[in-house]
């Protein structure tokens, strides 16, 4: 087996861990994903032909197979994040921005940590969302575009507008398919197609782990105790970056 094969294996596994995450909560192979790849050496293009077809891919599932019914959808998601999902991203490409990514991504990471540990810090984000919600898928979509990381935002914003965890996995699911088919787009007018290519073959792995262990895992799983591991994960993984950053700035 060569060095390549041995690659895609190891990425396949990396990825499978995340989909379980994301087969959960709705969220994951981005979250996490994008920081894991980015510390591997992949630059942020790469990245996102690497992560963003098996997210996509459970996001998918996740819509077609809700059970009942199914909430309503923001009009803001299409008219507001969407365009500046594709705006920021293309400027994030085709600028020197990216090689920001490092620094970018670990300010995500501790908002989202800083949200999950701090009930002021919370209590104030769920009111911004409450008062703004077409400033929040403003600022969601940009910080999507700029460092793939928008589920930190989403996830806050899902778990205030739906307090059942069912309803709040399924709007994570439809905004972020919706968040990838645009980010599909910009990556194919602006770079070599091929990193998304590269990507489809992680795509089955992620439907096998969703399929096979996801749905348990969701049923099952002590919502508190995971939500403490996820919090963990985002501030280790600040640490790591902004680590990362310093040393190379």
């Amino acid at each position: 087996m060569d060095l390549m094969d041995s690659g895609i294996i190891f990425n396949g596994l990396v990825i499978a861990v995340f989909a379980g995450v994301q087969s959960i909560f709705g969220m994951g192979v981005l979250v996490y994903g994008t920081p894991t790849f980015l510390l591997l050496g992949y630059g942020f293009p790469e990245t996102l032909g690497i992560l963003l077809p098996s997210s996509f891919a459970i996001s998918l599932a996740q819509v077609a197979l809700h059970r009942g019914p199914r909430p309503a959808i923001s009009k803001a998601l299409f008219a507001i994040s969407v365009p500046m999902i594709g705006i920021s991203l293309f400027v994030t490409i085709s600028s020197d921005l990216a090689r920001h990514a490092y620094v970018l991504i670990a300010v995500a990471l501790l908002i989202s940590a800083a949200a999950r540990i701090f009930p002021a810090v919370r209590k104030m984000l769920r009111a911004f969302i409450v008062r703004n919600l077409k400033a929040y898928h403003f600022v969601m979509g940009v910080f999507h575009g700029v460092t793939n990381m928008g589920g930190a935002l989403l996830a806050v914003m899902a778990a205030t507008i739906h307090n059942d965890k069912v309803n709040a996995r399924y709007v994570v699911a439809v905004y972020y398919m919706t968040f990838v088919v645009i980010q599909f787009l910009v990556l194919l007018f602006t770079i070599d197609g091929q990193y998304l290519l590269n990507g489809l073959i992680y795509m089955p792995v992620s439907l096998v782990v969703y399929f096979v262990f996801g749905t348990r895992l969701f049923r099952g799983i002590d919502n508190a105790v995971f939500q403490a591991g996820m919090t963990g994960f985002l501030v280790l993984y600040a640490v790591v970056l902004l680590a990362k950053w310093l040393r190379v700035y």
